[in-house]
């Protein structure tokens, strides 16, 4: 089987790529590396990869990566609430107007599926919890619409071109990855505590959120490949729902452990339109997808400290 990468040079592409090339699977990789690197990638020297640099807003670059794929993965996208809100343009450029260049140079090479990685941010906040594929869909910040617009590009292809399409719907990553590029909760207060910063918390504390380690997320997208459907599906992506506070607790035991450090925190106040509690009902993407988590958090958090240390990024 043949699959194609959008934004293959990132965090979880390139972990992605690295355990379907382990599976036996042949891989085109597309990135136009303004985030991540081939450097990792480049170690692998395997006659199945090929790695291409390009954007997806560009269809002459994308036919050529997907020609006589299978299936593709798209994960490329300008990333997260902060980077969003900065270059707002471009958010809508890359994440709405590239992903419909994905789907109409799919649609062209007669590709057979494809996987786009989506995020919890296309909820807002929930009315229900734990929160179900059904939920309302209300997003309260741009990166959120964003990835909305592509699930719907994805609805819209499947419905009038029987393209298969499968939305995933990623909770809040961690983890060490093949590369890591992370400006998620885990690894700031893992970079704090390192370097004797106390965790900052906004708010009570009693935030919660759903938690995914990055080589789960990699399980999933593979699992989504194999899956046989006809349709648009969409599936929510995490494993453990905790608040701050527990979180917390669980990086202050583990840095005292690893490095005998106590840790303090910090309270400052909470951030404006920031979602309070969060959850999964994964229900769905258990039986459909036969999903089972090979991480938890305590291994998760003692994981990462432990590549900190080891690859002396401490201040990074």
């Amino acid at each position: 089987m043949k699959i194609a990468i959008t934004g293959g040079a990132g965090y979880i592409g390139s972990t992605l790529i690295k355990n379907l090339i382990k599976n036996g699977y042949e891989v085109n990789s597309l990135d136009n590396l303004s985030i991540g690197s081939y450097d990792f990638l480049k170690k692998i020297e395997n006659k199945n990869l090929k790695l291409f640099k390009g954007d997806i807003r560009n269809k002459s670059v994308l036919k050529e990566v997907f020609d006589k794929v299978d299936a593709v993965a798209h994960l490329a996208a300008l990333p997260g609430l902060e980077l969003c809100n900065q270059k707002p343009e471009e958010a809508i450029s890359t994440n709405v107007y590239g992903t419909f260049q994905v789907l109409e140079a799919a649609k062209e090479k007669n590709v057979e599926k494809i996987i786009f990685c989506s995020s919890a941010a296309v909820y807002g906040i929930p009315k229900k919890l734990p929160v179900t594929e059904k939920h309302d869909l209300k997003p309260l910040n741009l990166y959120g619409i964003t990835k909305l617009a592509g699930e719907k590009l994805m609805e819209s292809y499947s419905l009038n071109f029987s393209l298969p399409t499968i939305s995933l719907r990623f909770g809040n990553v961690y983890g060490v990855g093949l590369f890591s590029y992370w400006n998620t909760v885990i690894p700031i207060f893992i970079t704090q505590a390192l370097n004797d910063i106390p965790l900052t918390i906004f708010g009570d504390g009693n935030n919660s959120r759903d938690f995914i380690h990055v080589e789960d997320i990699s399980q999933v997208i593979m699992l989504a490949l194999l899956k046989k459907s006809k349709e648009n599906e969409v599936y929510n992506v995490g494993n453990e729902t905790i608040t701050i506070n527990e979180l917390t607790k669980i990086i202050q035991k583990e840095i005292l452990e690893i490095t005998g450090k106590k840790i303090e925190k910090t309270h400052l106040p909470p951030r404006k339109r920031e979602t309070k509690e969060f959850g999964y009902d994964l229900n769905k993407i258990t039986k459909e997808l036969k999903f089972t988590p090979e991480w938890n958090i305590n291994n998760g958090v003692k994981q990462l400290i432990e590549y900190k240390i080891n690859s002396n990024i401490i201040k990074k």
